[in-house]
Parts: structure tokens; sequence; C-alpha cells
């Protein structure tokens, strides 16, 4: 009786073996891997100042984050090696605690579009108080 179970189970699993197997299918890219951003978000950095930044992303040749940042001001960053990069002037980013008097400041920026965190580089200001701190962490938080 034994014997028959065996025989039983092994024909069982070699029928098994002999069917086809189910047929694979592609699944869509995971969200994650899509680099663009179109909406609102909420700027923060880790000195306390936010705003709110409008981007829409085109993709032609390469992907162009195309950033609002108020009314009449905004700029282009370009997607580079998976980063939104760009080199600008912030009129009025700079201001001395001696007099409050508000200075221009060139920044490079980028951040990363999947976990919506970058760093601005402060290169220069004609600030007569100069910079003190040329980093800033920031994120970005869709809100729109």
């Amino acid at each position: 009786m034994k014997v028959y179970s065996l025989i039983a189970a092994i024909t069982f699993f070699a029928g098994m073996a002999a069917l086809p197997a189910p047929l694979a299918t592609a699944e869509p890219p995971a969200a994650a891997d899509d680099t663009t951003m179109n909406g609102v978000y909420h700027y923060a950095d880790e000195d306390g100042d936010t705003g709110t930044w409008t981007i829409n992303t085109t993709c032609k040749q390469v992907c162009v984050a195309h950033v609002s940042t108020g009314p009449g001001q905004g700029f282009n960053a370009p997607l580079i090696d998976g980063q939104y990069t760009v080199t600008r002037t912030i009129p009025e980013a700079a201001i001395c605690a001696n007099d409050s008097s508000l200075h221009p400041v060139h920044v490079h920026q980028s951040w990363d579009p999947l976990t919506l965190t970058g760093v601005a580089v402060f290169l220069d200001s004609t600030a007569p108080c100069g910079l003190t701190d040329p980093h800033d962490a920031f994120t970005l938080t869709k809100i729109g």
C-alpha cells in the first residue's frame, strides 16, 4: 500500500511538471523610477527659510524642471546624474544682521527628485557682512 501511494505521488508531481508554466506579465515601472516633478512643493531649509516652488517638468533629450518661486521669479534646472541642478543668483537672499540690508547670492542648488532632498552651496555674495554658512540642506514636500 505504501508503494502505491509513492507511485501515485510520483505520477502526480511528474504530471505537474509537464503542465505549461503560467505566462509572465510585464509590470509597469515603479513610481519611484519617475524623476519628473509636476506640482506645488513646500521648500524648507535647515535654517528655517521656507517658500513655495511650483514645478513643471518637461523631458525631451533631457528632463528640465521649470521652477517658479514667486511672481516673475524662477529658474530652470536640468536633470544631471539623477539630480536637478542649477547655478543661479537669488536676489535679496543674504540679510546682514547689523543693518538688515538685503544682498544677492550666487548659489548652486541640486536636489534628488525621488527623495525630495537637496543642498544649496552659496558661492558668492556682494553682502558686506559675508556669508556665515556656505551650505544649506533643504527638503521639498509636495502640497499640490
